[in-house]
């Protein structure tokens, strides 16, 4: 026997799921329909794994490829010696007042083509240290991995629903 929990979902949510059912003459119950859609959606996460990292769609920031800088990150590059520095405001890179990208940024800086990921220093709100950013950004697997262990942590069940206790 298969023990269940109850989640709530807006009521019209559900009401258009049984409608478009019942349109399509789709016999499925639609609650075990929204189960089937949790399952397909834990099973095709890992290859949309930005929504998932996503952890509040309010906050401000800068998403740089796979490597996502809040509000208030402090970007710097040493070049010849000298310091320069930008930060993170809303949505964008601010360097001298104006928005620019972390690869316009780093070859701005030198005057010359440069590899953001190697020549760009990190330090986000909550960061205590700089960090070379090619050491902050995650592949998508790490990503998925690290929520899926703080999934499994929180509610002792790996992402396919089975038990680990």
């Amino acid at each position: 026997m298969t023990s269940n929990v109850s989640v709530p979902i807006p009521t019209a949510q559900f009401l258009e799921l049984a409608g478009f059912l019942q349109r399509n003459s789709d016999p499925r119950d639609p609650v075990e329909v929204l189960s089937e859609a949790v399952q397909y959606w834990l099973d095709n996460a890992i290859s949309k794994i930005e929504p998932l990292v996503e952890v509040n769609r309010n906050t401000r920031g800068y998403q740089w490829k796979n490597l996502f800088l809040p509000q208030g990150t402090q970007i710097r590059m040493q070049y010849k010696g000298a310091y320069s520095y930008a930060r993170v405001e809303d949505d964008q890179i601010v360097y001298r007042g104006k928005s620019i990208s972390p690869g316009s940024l780093a070859n701005t800086i030198a005057g010359t083509s440069r590899n953001a990921w190697r020549d760009l220093w990190i330090k986000r709100p909550q960061d205590k240290e700089w960090k070379l950013a090619d050491e902050c950004r995650e592949t998508r697997e790490e990503a998925a991995q690290k929520l899926f262990q703080e999934l499994d942590a929180e509610f002792g069940k790996s992402p396919a629903g089975q038990s680990q206790r």
